[in-house]
């Protein structure tokens, strides 16, 4: 009787047993810890992630595309909305606008600052590497304009804004630089010419009909002038201030055969090299204010 008590129990034994091993192989579906299930999940995490960063990526290129096109379309388009009219620039005082010229709307691109109650208009040229900005930014047109002064920079034909526009021969520029005068309506301006600008001043100043339209000239070691002799330039009869730099060796050979203008004033700026204005601007700007007062 001993023996057959004691064999169920042995049984039930084993059945546990057998039951808690299959339960341990069998893994709980709230609670899977089965390699090949955690790896499976794995890999499902790493996939949902890497499209989310796929998405992100995405929106995130598409938004700075937009804004990067949209200041490049702002930035080259805003002056050529000006089509011969008058736009608004950065500086509130600063207006830029294109003159129509020779068939093409969008020519000869100019930048302005007129005071409320000007006085007269003075046109700024410029040299062969440079462009209307320089004026901007040394601050000439704003100094004129606080004295009264309504201050005209213009880009050249071939250069800067204007780029559209061939420059003229030789021949022609006097021609050229007088219709610019009356596009741009000004009565009687004072022209300054810095270096390859002297190619359209010089020759427009000689000429005696032309300087008529002219109330003063500001030539800063102009170019062409190797082109006139002393007693052409004696005829000249204009209120004149020649500006060059102390280490311009280039054109202080010319400053005495320029000077023989009747009535010129030399101003020589000390320790400036050819584009002297850039050296020392406030100085430059106060000596063609000294200049311009004396012409009212």
């Amino acid at each position: 009787m001993k023996f057959s008590r004691e064999l169920p129990t042995t049984m039930e034994t084993a059945y546990v047993i057998s039951n808690s091993r299959n339960k341990l192989l069998s893994p709980d579906p709230q609670f899977d810890i089965h390699p090949k299930t955690k790896m499976a999940n794995l890999a499902l995490n790493i996939t949902v992630r890497w499209h989310v960063l796929v998405v992100l990526l995405l929106v995130l290129s598409v938004a700075v595309l937009f804004l990067y096109s949209s200041y490049w379309k702002g930035w080259a388009d805003s002056p050529e909305e000006a089509n011969g009219d008058i736009l608004q620039a950065q500086d509130e005082n600063e207006q830029q606008g294109y003159l129509s010229w020779g068939g093409t709307e969008k020519g000869i691109f100019y930048r302005q600052v007129k005071p409320e109650n000007p006085r007269f208009p003075v046109l700024f040229l410029h040299g062969a590497a440079f462009t209307s900005k320089n004026w901007h930014d040394i601050g000439t047109l704003k100094s004129l304009a606080s004295k009264g002064y309504t201050a005209v920079a213009v880009d050249l034909p071939g250069h800067g804004e204007s780029q559209k526009i061939k420059s003229p021969e030789s021949a022609s520029r006097i021609q050229f630089l007088s219709n610019l005068i009356k596009e741009l309506g000004l009565e009687r301006p004072v022209v300054v010419a810095p270096s390859m600008s002297g190619s359209y001043a010089l020759p427009f100043v000689m000429d005696k009909e032309r300087v008529k339209e002219l109330r003063g000239f500001i030539p800063v070691a102009p170019g062409a002038v190797a082109t006139y002799t002393e007693e052409q330039l004696k005829e000249l009869d204009l209120p004149t201030l020649i500006v060059y730099g102390e280490n311009d060796a280039g054109f202080k050979q010319f400053v005495t055969r320029m000077n023989n203008i009747p009535g010129s004033e030399v101003f020589m700026m000390e320790g400036a090299g050819h584009p002297c204005y850039l050296d020392n601007p406030e100085e430059f700007n106060t000596r063609v204010i000294e200049f311009l007062d004396k012409l009212n």
